[in-house]
């Protein structure tokens, strides 16, 4: 391990870090900086979105103009590989609304990230979110996918 990786490191989990502030403080644009022109995110039920225009507009359409940290998207545990100018990691999801329900928390999931380092700065090309638990329906399984309720 050397400077360059410990470097690469950090700066991928500085980007993932901001993606949770970026969607906590309802500010999609900021949010879609953080991808490549190309990059993908997947929310399973709640849609998917290739291309760094969709992912705005998605993002938008869902948190533009919603009041700031009415839920917190808390990652932790990151495992990071780092192979050149490509990285992949998995994080912890825990999915919190803040609000008068008893219990806040309302997801457990896990992030699969894909980034790539683009000009010197690291962004991500695709953001897959599993999930695995959810107040509304207990454990997330092939038998009990997850839903949208509404």
């Amino acid at each position: 391990m050397d400077l360059q990786y410990l470097l690469d490191l950090e700066e991928i989990k500085q980007l993932r870090y901001s993606f949770s502030w970026a969607l906590e403080s309802s500010t999609p644009d900021a949010l879609a900086d953080l991808f490549t022109e190309d990059g993908v995110v997947d929310v399973g039920p709640w849609g998917r979105m290739v291309g760094q225009a969709k992912i705005r507009k998605g993002y938008g359409r869902a948190y533009g103009g919603a009041t700031p940290f009415t839920a917190m998207h808390a990652v932790t545990n990151p495992r990071i590989r780092i192979d050149g100018d490509t990285a992949a990691a998995t994080w912890y999801l825990l999915d919190c609304v803040l609000g008068d329900d008893p219990s806040p928390l309302k997801v457990i999931g896990i992030y699969n990230d894909k980034y790539r380092k683009v000009n010197g700065r690291w962004f991500f090309t695709e953001l897959r979110l599993e999930f695995l638990w959810s107040a509304d329906q207990g454990r997330i399984t092939p038998d009990n996918p997850m839903k949208v309720l509404a």
